[in-house]
């Protein structure tokens, strides 16, 4: 049906697509990766677009720390894996976050 909120940088766009039904999908498409990857699916427009909005900080930590997002997971070299779910939960803050990334 169309997108409800984008964002863009360097690296990739992020958007939030509404679907039929009231689903909202929060989308993430890396330039360098030949498939966009839907992060989350939301059935209120209004905790999509917040998680959207949230979401590019969360990632930025979780690069920092030495993770790669693979599809819908944070992959660190060392085998710890963090699934995607984890920063998109509503509400979710930078310090609940990186203690999931322990």
């Amino acid at each position: 049906m169309g997108n409800v909120y984008h964002a863009f940088d360097h690296e990739y766009e992020l958007y939030v697509e509404e679907h039929t039904g009231g689903r909202y999908h929060v989308v993430l498409n890396v330039y360098a990766e030949r498939e966009p990857v839907v992060l989350h699916a939301y059935s209120a427009k209004e905790e999509a677009i917040a998680a959207a909005q949230t979401f590019p900080k969360l990632y930025r930590i979780a690069q920092q720390r030495g993770f790669r997002l693979d599809g819908q997971y944070f992959e660190h070299p060392d085998g710890r894996s963090v699934h995607v779910s984890f920063a998109m939960e509503p509400g979710t803050t930078t310090d609940r976050f990186m203690k999931v990334l322990v």
